[in-house]
């Protein structure tokens, strides 16, 4: 399991810096499989950053054994990242070789309620800037509000926000701390931040990380349709607020819950069933938002799924996000490894 590799790097005090909420039931070759992200990305990229190497088994019987751990190998194409991300349609990891990093220093986060999605994205800038960040995430009022009443944690702060961002950096002098004191006031004075609060301790640190990382777990019994999407940085404010007015236009009575991986451009799009609707109705409404949301996906040049791959549920849409040309060279690379199409068929495409 993944928190299985993150005690054991603890134990040597090093650190695997791939992690999420379901760390605790997710597999490293399910990682590896769809190149898994999280809460982490903007300091030490996807599960992608992480391999050093691969041993493999084709669909044609081959063991192929891919970089040997090796940080420079410039010889010819790296078909260890061609497993990466490709849902185990390639051939089977049977051995993965994994960089763990070294532990951060006094870890310190800052939950800031924010009066619209433009001041998320320029906090990000303005923090970025100033600190070496470790995560950049937001969730919206919506999230907060069950995360509390579900008894997960408690309000950050007595005053409410449309949205809010929780960053995290390592404050190793209290150079840093001022620093980040600095910024913090600055943006307020600018009218980015309505409300904020800062982590004093180690315990403080872990409940404010609850608002981030209970929301799946929390929202789960409303039965969520999910979207997991992704664009430019840049075009965060347009894509939620066009997402935020297609519900709106469709579905007034559906309820949107966002949070995501913002600091690289990661957004789960969460669609919370209403009481008179049943599971199959809800569902089937969701579908006919799907095309409208991977619309917009495609109109922004983004991806229809950002860190869980694509499957069987999202087969239909790759179109959106993959030209026809990119989907028949990434065919005829199935064809190459697994020319019999027996590992893991019907998945990503036909």
């Amino acid at each position: 399991m993944t928190k299985a590799l993150q005690e054991f790097a603890e134990s040597k005090d090093l650190y695997y810096a791939v992690d999420f909420a379901s760390s605790g039931s997710s597999q490293i070759g399910g990682n590896i499989g769809t190149n898994a992200g999280g809460i982490k990305v903007i300091r030490y990229g996807m599960t992608r950053n992480q391999i050093l190497g691969l041993t493999v088994v084709t669909g044609k019987g081959d063991i192929l054994e891919l970089n040997g751990g090796m940080l420079k190998n410039a010889t010819g194409y790296d078909l260890r990242h061609l497993f990466i991300g490709a849902e185990g349609t390639l051939g089977f990891v049977t051995k993965a070789l994994i960089k763990l990093e070294k532990q951060p220093v006094n870890l310190t986060a800052m939950v800031l309620g924010v009066p619209e999605f433009n001041s998320v994205v320029a906090l990000l800038d303005r923090f970025g800037k100033a600190l070496n960040l470790t995560a950049f995430e937001f969730f919206d009022q919506i999230a907060v509000d069950k995360v509390i009443a579900a008894g997960h944690t408690k309000a950050p702060f007595d005053s409410q926000a449309p949205f809010y961002v929780l960053l995290e950096f390592e404050a190793m002098t209290e150079e840093v701390l001022d620093l980040a004191m600095s910024v913090f006031e600055q943006c307020a004075e600018d009218g980015l931040i309505i409300d904020g609060v800062m982590s004093q301790s180690v315990g403080q640190l872990q409940e404010l990380w609850k608002l981030r990382e209970s929301i799946s777990e929390t929202i789960s019994v409303f039965t969520p349709y999910k979207n997991d999407v992704s664009v430019l940085i840049s075009h965060l404010a347009n894509f939620i607020s066009d997402i935020e007015q297609i519900v709106k236009d469709n579905y007034p009575d559906f309820e949107i819950c966002w949070f995501g991986h913002i600091g690289d451009g990661n957004l789960h799009l969460n669609i919370l069933k209403p009481a008179n609707l049943s599971k199959d109705e809800f569902f089937e409404k969701c579908q006919t938002v799907n095309t409208y949301v991977f619309d917009t996906v495609k109109k922004y040049k983004g991806s229809i799924s950002a860190e869980h791959g694509v499957g069987m549920t999202k087969k239909p849409y790759l179109t959106y996000t993959r030209t026809q040309t990119e989907i028949d060279y990434m065919k005829a690379i199935k064809a190459v490894f697994d020319p019999n199409g027996i590992i893991n068929p019907g998945k990503i495409f036909d």
